[in-house]
């Protein structure tokens, strides 16, 4: 039975996370910013963890002691909070990260897992899509930037200290418990309401968007396995913008119109579709969850949210 450290653990991902490895047998810490007594998403299995209301800069030497494996989620991941504010997406989504990895170099069996995303290529001319996780990074805006600065970060103590790491870019991800700021999120509560559902641009940029427990599926194999290296998690299916709102739409026998707005800097042209093939290979991944499925099980969840 190992024990887990999830830095970031009170999220969308993180909770889900706890649900798995608690479910799997596993001790389970998490650090995060919010205190116990307002981290919803841990409601049911606040029982069964310990809690460390401390933030990833704070963290000290002992909070590792026992630890096996430190998932880190923690991350600012609104791209229209970093155009808005890139210095303070920079600070939070790079120095926490930096902290845990100098007090990891004095535990080098702890591996570290990082859930880093698609964001780090930015616009890949169509030929290298499919992107492989050797295309060169080449992020879109601050947020990318920032995810960019901090894998780079990871795989440099990784090679200079040759230590455990695993660097985990995803595509999009939804679900139950996520954000209510997220696309799927907005276009699934637009749609319930019989609202116009609006686009930036014209909807022809496309992304990949993955189930959340699909997600958990390559966090956990990699806690528990101990892999190396840097792998793409996502669908592996490419969705556009305006076909996700016509699957909206349809799932929920919504009346909604779609209206079209300016597109959102960085965005035109993007195709962030994610090749999945090597962590098929080393690390068993295989999403079992399908977009349509994972639709509407988060509509379901929105529904009783009222």
């Amino acid at each position: 039975m190992a024990h887990h450290l999830i830095i970031g653990g009170a999220g969308f991902v993180g909770s889900h996370a706890v649900e798995r490895l608690l479910h799997n047998g596993h001790h389970v810490t998490v650090s995060d910013l919010i205190p116990s007594d307002s981290a919803r998403n841990l409601g049911p299995y606040i029982d069964n963890i310990k809690y460390s209301w401390k933030s990833a800069e704070d963290l000290e030497s002992k909070d590792f002691e026992g630890v096996d494996s430190v998932i880190f989620l923690a991350s600012q991941a609104d791209v229209p909070l970093a155009l808005s504010s890139p210095r303070y997406t920079f600070h939070r989504n790079i120095l926490g990260l930096v902290n845990v990895l100098e007090l990891l170099r004095s535990r080098p069996k702890t591996r570290l897992i990082y859930l880093s995303s698609k964001n780090v290529y930015g616009i890949v001319p169509p030929a290298r899509v499919p992107i492989t996780e050797d295309e060169p990074l080449n992020p879109a805006d601050p947020y990318g930037a920032s995810k960019a600065a901090a894998d780079l970060a990871c795989l440099s103590y990784a090679n200079a200290y040759d230590m455990p790491i695993t660097v985990l870019r995803s595509g999009g991800v939804f679900g139950p418990r996520s954000r209510l700021k997220q696309v799927v999120p907005i276009f699934i509560r637009q749609a319930l309401a019989n609202k116009p559902i609006t686009i930036e641009g014209d909807g022809s940029q496309v992304t990949d968007l993955n189930y959340v427990g699909n997600l958990v599926d390559a966090i956990t194999s990699a806690a528990e396995n101990g892999e190396k290296g840097v792998y793409n998690i996502a669908y592996g299916k490419d969705v556009s913008i305006l076909e996700l709102a016509n699957e909206i739409i349809a799932i929920t026998k919504s009346k909604s119109k779609i209206i079209f707005v300016p597109w959102r800097p960085g965005e035109k042209g993007l195709r962030l579709v994610l090749s999945i093939e090597k962590a098929k290979r080393e690390l068993g991944y295989d999403p079992k969850i399908s977009l349509n499925e994972g639709l509407q099980k988060t509509v379901e969840w929105l529904r009783g949210l009222g």
